[in-house]
């Protein structure tokens, strides 16, 4: 069966089911606007299903359409293999198909690309089957400032890529800029804050729920740009270390934290303990407390480090390629 068969199959019997009517016809007898809105929807879906070929040439049609029947947008989006956006051009180098794995190989070019270039977890696959995955930056042209991702879906049955489809990749923001320290020894005498500290509730990737974290204060040290040491003491019995990791949505500021003792052997938290600013404001912050099981008396030799990454600018815009899900030449 050709995919144009397929796609006529999955899409013939789609209408409202005999209770879905009813309950919407209940509901329009109290409420006018309802049926308005629930009109004006009904008319959006209807034209994006009656014309999908004019539909996926719009941004809002393409992801209607593709909420509606992934099959039918996939099928009607045109191949497009290279897109410019805010300067940056998103290009499909090579495509590779076997089994159940699909792999891109795309590149960035133009604007503020650079070695360093992350996408920064803002990229969609949209495919007419349920899969996963993910994308890896391979490779950097100094000469040409072109960075090469490789980009690998497969399907999450297992079973063989369809033939005669489209994949669509799309990005939406590019961090670009990004430096590090690593191993940087942290301006803080552990043994000053050997004590109690006030707390409030945070949240572990290890526990559901609330567990203790310290009350974030002024900065203590600032170890690296846009990323500080708010607090520092004991709460039940755990040493903790705080970070300030500043404007996050818009940085991806991280670090890693441990503690070496006179002879340089390192001693890592046992886990880490955060809570958040309004993550869906501009400069939405993260504070990050780092938890060793270490006395007073063992902490008063050690000494603070750690790894910190920062990235300074951020593009967001639209880049998004159409290729046929089938091997060529790169």
């Amino acid at each position: 069966m050709n995919f144009q068969e397929t796609y006529r199959q999955m899409n013939e019997h789609i209408g409202p089911s005999p209770e879905l009517i009813r309950k919407t016809l209940s509901h329009t007898r109290r409420r006018r606007a309802p049926l308005r809105r629930l009109a004006a929807i009904a008319a959006a879906a209807a034209l994006v299903l009656a014309t999908p070929a004019l539909a996926v040439r719009t941004e809002p049609g393409y992801q209607l359409l593709y909420r509606l029947s992934p099959a039918a947008a996939q099928f009607f989006q045109p191949v497009r293999e290279s897109c410019t956006d805010q300067g940056v051009t998103l290009e499909v180098l090579g495509v590779r198909v076997e089994r159940d794995t699909a792999q891109a190989y795309l590149t960035l070019s133009g604007g503020p690309v650079d070695a360093t270039t992350d996408l920064f977890d803002s990229y969609s696959f949209h495919l007419p089957f349920d899969q996963s995955g993910h994308c890896e930056r391979v490779a950097w042209d100094a000469e040409t400032r072109t960075a090469t991702f490789l980009c690998t879906v497969q399907t999450l049955d297992g079973s063989t890529i369809p033939t005669g489809g489209k994949m669509t990749f799309s990005v939406r923001q590019l961090l670009t800029g990004k430096e590090a320290w690593e191993g940087a020894a942290v301006d803080l005498n552990l043994a000053d804050h050997a004590r109690e500290a006030e707390t409030t509730q945070g949240y572990s990737s290890h526990e559901e729920d609330a567990v203790p974290m310290l009350l974030p204060g002024e900065v203590l040290t600032e170890p690296a740009e846009g990323i500080a040491i708010t607090a520092a003491g004991y709460a039940d019995g755990v040493f903790h270390v705080q970070a300030r990791l500043g404007d996050i949505l818009r940085t991806d500021n991280h670090c890693w934290l441990w503690l070496e003792d006179t002879v340089g052997t390192r001693v890592e938290p046992d886990r880490g303990v955060y809570f958040h600013s309004d993550t869906d404001a501009p400069g939405a912050d993260v504070y990050e407390d780092f938890l060793f099981d270490i006395s007073p008396e063992e902490l008063a030799d050690c000494t603070l480090h750690g790894d910190f990454y920062t990235a300074p600018t951020l593009t967001e815009g639209l880049w998004r390629v159409t290729f046929p899900l089938e091997n060529s030449a790169s």
